[in-house]
């Protein structure tokens, strides 16, 4: 991998310090950085590769991203020039393992945001257990940068971004020296508590200080009405409405929408999706797709058809590079579907994305929810 060059590094991350500070970012700092070390962050914006490098500055950050970026010919661009490599989300990738211990070697630092995708609600994911054998294996220092906030200043469900602070904290959570002593399990445990972190609980403590003036593109989120089930609510600027009771659902202080937490409702539309999907073996989620892939090095649409999601598996049927074509993905080996809200849902195989983008808003979140609650069922042991 090719060094970044150094001056051009303290610029940029000069130049980065100064955007995060200006965007309300402060940053608390427990412990001093050095390599070789990992860094770990959880994931609630499309800015926190912004705040963390502004945290970690001066020192030069090997970031871990999602395959999927490198093919933005912008993004991309930015990525390579900071030394950043490509990682296929959610499954083994034997060259993104072999990229970090060869920065590690270097005496590098190398980021990673574990969750794998930015939480919809501003919730810490569930943390695949790949990360804990990395880091036993690695056996460096391990250091957590936490961002408090930054959901609700640049939550992931719009371009917009709303006033408020960002507050970052630096420290450390295992040392190379207590690796050595400790299972995989153990340092699983570790990572997962160190990271859990909920936006509204935070907001809980600091009511006054934020406030979303436009929930456009929420809906795709939070679908369902609260009061009376509907699946299909829309966003007026500053609140959500359901078209067929009226309900209007307006942000306070607190970050609550009529009285009632983003997280509570979105844990909502699991329990009632879970109650469908076990009351109905026959149970089926359709839609009309286009369907995008790599293509030399860009991301392209290859094709048209129908994506439908059962106990069976995801089954693509349609059009792929002008040839008739059935696709079928085991949800076993699907934990999650990574999605751009309200735009698209992508499953990863081998190190090709399959990227199916859905014209109703709704749907890519309905799939995320159903795909996740069927790879739990067949993953939970029978008794």
């Amino acid at each position: 991998m090719k060094r970044t060059n150094w001056f051009l590094n303290v610029t940029l991350g000069f130049l980065v310090k100064i955007f995060a500070f200006l965007k309300g970012q402060r940053i608390h700092r427990f412990a001093r950085v050095h390599g070789p070390a990992i860094v770990l962050s959880n994931h609630t914006s499309f800015f926190d590769f912004i705040y963390t490098a502004a945290a970690l500055y001066p020192h030069r950050i090997s970031y871990m991203a999602a395959g999927k970026m490198f093919y933005d010919p912008v993004l991309g661009f930015f990525l390579r020039l900071v030394r950043a490599f490509p990682k296929c989300l959610f499954q083994a990738d034997p060259v993104s393992t072999l990229n970090v211990f060869r920065i590690l070697r270097q005496n590098g630092i190398v980021s990673i945001f574990p969750e794998g995708q930015i939480s919809p609600i501003g919730v810490t994911q569930p943390i695949p257990f790949a990360i804990a054998k990395l880091i036993k294996k690695a056996k460096v220092n391990v250091y957590l940068v936490k961002h408090r906030g930054a959901y609700l200043v640049n939550p992931p469900w719009t371009k917009r971004s709303f006033r408020g602070r960002v507050e970052t904290a630096v420290e450390q959570i295992l040392s190379s020296e207590t690796l050595s002593e400790m299972n995989e399990r153990a340092v699983y445990e570790t990572i997962v508590e160190k990271m859990e972190f909920n936006v509204f609980e935070y907001r809980e403590q600091h009511p006054g200080a934020y406030r979303w003036k436009d929930l456009s593109n929420l809906e795709s989120v939070l679908y369902r009405c609260p009061r009376c089930g509907n699946e299909s609510m829309t966003a007026e600027r500053p609140r959500l409405c359901c078209p067929q009771c009226g309900n209007r659902l307006e942000p306070d202080a607190l970050g609550k929408l009529g009285g009632q937490r983003i997280d509570e409702m979105y844990r909502q539309q699991e329990r009632v999706m879970r109650e469908k999907i076990e009351a109905d073996p026959e149970f089926r989620l359709t839609s009309p797709v286009r369907l995008e892939s790599f293509r030399g090095d860009r991301l392209v649409e290859v094709g048209t058809g129908t994506l439908s999601l059962s106990r069976s598996g995801y089954l693509y049927e349609g059009i792929v590079d002008n040839e008739p074509t059935m696709l079928h993905f085991d949800p076993r080996n699907v934990p999650t579907l990574p999605s751009d809200l309200g735009r698209n849902i992508q499953i990863y195989e081998g190190y090709l994305i399959y990227q199916f983008v859905m014209e109703e808003v709704t749907l890519p979140t309905r799939f995320v929810i159903a795909g996740e609650i069927i790879h739990r069922m067949l993953a939970e042991p029978r008794g």
